[in-house]
């Protein structure tokens, strides 16, 4: 926002309707990110996550968050049923099969939340220690709310974020301890 307002003040110093047009324009440029980011957040991720792919350790970042998940899951005793590293389809599957279960049909224990919860959160763990920024956090984010919402004993919003803490920094903690295995 603050760049944009800047290059907004500068462009409208242009001589004639150029500076009206370019400051308008420039300005208007934050307004539609918002608008579209509050209609339609997933569409922002897709320009986010075309652009992160140009970034020159993606790739590297990619593998150093799967590859987190996989291990805790493994520590955790939740076994991974499949996997990908594709570019735009990085993922790793395991929740369901820990619980032998879909999990939208059932809800689950506390060990198996606190579990779960670990293993979803490994790769921003991961990113966490490795990077200065986690990017890669949506996916999931969005799985641990859903393990979330599936728990036996009804969880506050504030249960919600000790148990994401918790589960972020027992991820950190299982990295480093572990991080010769980790190494990609």
């Amino acid at each position: 926002v603050g760049v944009c307002s800047f290059l907004a003040v500068l462009l409208g110093q242009l001589p004639g309707d150029w500076g009206f047009f370019t400051s308008y324009l420039t300005g208007g440029i934050v307004l539609v990110v918002l608008a579209v980011g509050s209609t339609a957040p997933g569409l922002l991720q897709v320009f986010i996550d075309k652009f992160s792919q140009i970034h020159p350790d993606y790739r590297e970042r990619v593998v150093a968050h799967e590859a987190a998940h996989l291990l805790l899951g493994y520590l955790m005793g939740v076994p991974v049923t499949s996997y990908s590293l594709g570019i735009g389809q990085e993922h790793v599957e395991f929740a369901e099969a820990k619980i032998q279960a879909r999990i939208i049909t059932r809800d689950l224990s506390d060990s198996e939340i606190d579990a779960l919860a670990v293993v979803a959160v490994a790769g921003i763990a991961a990113e966490g220690l490795k990077y200065e920024e986690v990017m890669g956090q949506t996916a999931d984010l969005s799985d641990l709310q859903r393990i979330l919402l599936r728990s036996k004993t009804k969880l506050s919003a504030q249960q919600q974020q000790n148990i994401t803490r918790w589960a972020v920094w027992r991820a950190a903690m299982l990295l480093k301890q572990y991080s010769a295995e980790h190494q990609v």
